[in-house]
């Protein structure tokens, strides 16, 4: 065998192995960022609407459209659909089988000590659900009025910093586990006086459940303690977490994507001023 028979063998041999070499080593790169992404379980009614909620077997509403958008947006990160009832998102995020819950999460003091929250997605559209014959319209308008709501929420919130701020015009709150839909026929009935709550959900449980109540949205520029806003609720470990997705909402703020989502699924622009994501 020719000098220039050897040389050239040998220089295929070489290519042979710095081509199979590389190829493990895109391999390992590409074994390596797959490593890197992390599944994260989304706790969910998909029966709330307008917030989480099912159109045929799509998961969609206004909490799951913005975790998409937030999704795409963290590589690192996958985000799975877990479907649990309303009452069981906050045990799964305490028993570590959930890290975010998902369904128009307000603060509270007691939440805030348990929980971390993400930047809020949304102010929320609360309305005054009161008997056609009373129609309240104002916040002046429940003063001395009888509500009812469960424990733990931040409608309880409002109502005990109101109390406290105005010990004169207090605000009668009783607290109960009973559905929303079966304190919307209490005030139908007349058996309570009026609901502060979610002007979306509540209008969808009462045309459910043939409820007939007057519903109207109170003007809360002298109010401000009524004013709430919604959040995504996390495990309080995933720190690192909610800092991706504070960074990514406030992208979402910025090019209009909150926006477009609350207007498709509220019926108009109720974003967090740009001050509320700080």
């Amino acid at each position: 065998m020719t000098f220039k028979k050897v040389a050239a063998l040998a220089a295929v041999g070489l290519l042979s192995v710095a081509f199979l070499a590389a190829c493990g080593k895109s391999d390992k790169g590409a074994t390596d960022t797959a490593k890197k992404v992390t599944t994260i379980t989304v706790a969910q009614t998909a029966d709330s609407k307008p917030y989480a909620y099912k159109e045929g077997d799509t998961l969609t509403g206004y909490d799951i459209e913005v975790l998409k958008a937030i999704d795409k947006k963290l590589p690192d990160y996958k985000f799975d659909y877990k479907i649990v009832s309303d009452e069981a998102i906050l045990t799964d995020l305490d028993a570590g089988r959930s890290q975010i819950g998902a369904n128009n999460f307000g603060k509270t003091p007691e939440r805030e000590k348990k929980y971390a929250f993400t930047y809020p997605i949304s102010e929320n559209v609360n309305a005054i659900f009161s008997s056609t014959s009373n129609n309240y319209t104002s916040i002046k308008d429940l003063i001395g009025k009888k509500t009812e709501i469960p424990a733990g929420t931040n409608y309880g919130a409002i109502f005990e910093a109101w109390n406290k701020k105005y010990p004169d015009k207090k605000i009668e709150v009783t607290y109960s586990e009973r559905s929303l839909a079966d304190r919307l026929a209490a005030v139908e009935s007349g058996q309570i006086d009026f609901l502060f709550a979610s002007k979306s959900a509540a209008e969808n449980l009462a045309k459910t459940h043939g409820v007939t109540v007057a519903s109207n949205i109170p003007d809360l520029k002298d109010y401000p303690t009524f004013k709430t806003y919604e959040y995504f609720i996390l495990e309080d470990t995933q720190t690192k977490l909610k800092d991706e997705m504070d960074k990514a909402l406030k992208v979402l703020s910025e090019d209009g994507t909150l926006k477009k989502l609350s207007e498709k699924f509220y019926g108009g622009d109720y974003t967090p001023s740009a001050d509320a994501l700080k």
